[in-house]
């Protein structure tokens, strides 16, 4: 469940992310899209795959440290990432929800996505960053750290096979002991010298 809720979340956050930053506000009003709807859409789809995405991390961490052969199999990278991945995802959900449903509203097209576009074009403006709000400004610091840390980190599997990630079944840990079992082994299992 974990894993499902987790990827197909962090998928809807990253295409919003990836659409609300480098999509400039006058092409979405260029096709007929207020920016009332845009903001509309962008918070509530946002906000749903936001919470979905801290249940299935929340789910997985669970199930990391709870299934045996799992924690073992776990590195110190492994918690560093998911410290920093966890934090990510609560900074951005606390800035959405903080700034967009407690308060009066923010427009991130407006400060963060020339900001973002500008690392693209190699001219980095940081001071287009200082009118955005506190937890924005963290949460884009968390993601760029976590970026940092991305090719150290199981992160990198995204990169390799993300679409397989999302609708694999989990993996199944055997022992290849038959002391450790109480079955017979299977045909295949069996101990090879």
């Amino acid at each position: 469940m974990g894993s499902p809720l987790f990827h197909f979340g962090i998928l809807v956050v990253l295409l919003g992310h990836i659409g609300g930053l480098l999509i400039p506000k006058s092409w979405t009003e260029a096709i007929g899209v207020s920016e009332h709807m845009y903001h509309v859409g962008a918070v509530v789809l946002g906000t749903i795959a936001g919470v979905a995405t801290l249940g299935g991390i929340a789910i997985l961490i669970y199930r990391r440290r709870t299934v045996g052969p799992v924690f073992s199999a776990t590195t110190r990278n492994d918690k560093a990432m998911y410290v920093s991945l966890t934090a990510t995802i609560v900074l951005g959900l606390a800035a959405t929800v903080a700034a967009n449903i407690a308060g009066g509203g923010y427009d991130y097209r407006e400060i963060i996505s020339p900001w973002f576009r500008s690392l693209f074009s190699l001219q980095p403006d940081p001071a287009l960053m200082t009118g955005a709000p506190v937890l924005f400004q963290l949460h884009v610091l968390s993601a760029l750290l976590l970026f940092a840390a991305w090719p150290f980190t199981r992160l990198v599997h995204m990169l390799t096979a993300p679409l397989g990630y999302l609708t694999r079944p989990y993996i199944v840990y055997r022992s290849r002991d038959t002391a450790l079992g109480t079955r017979t082994p299977r045909r295949g299992w069996e101990r090879t010298g």
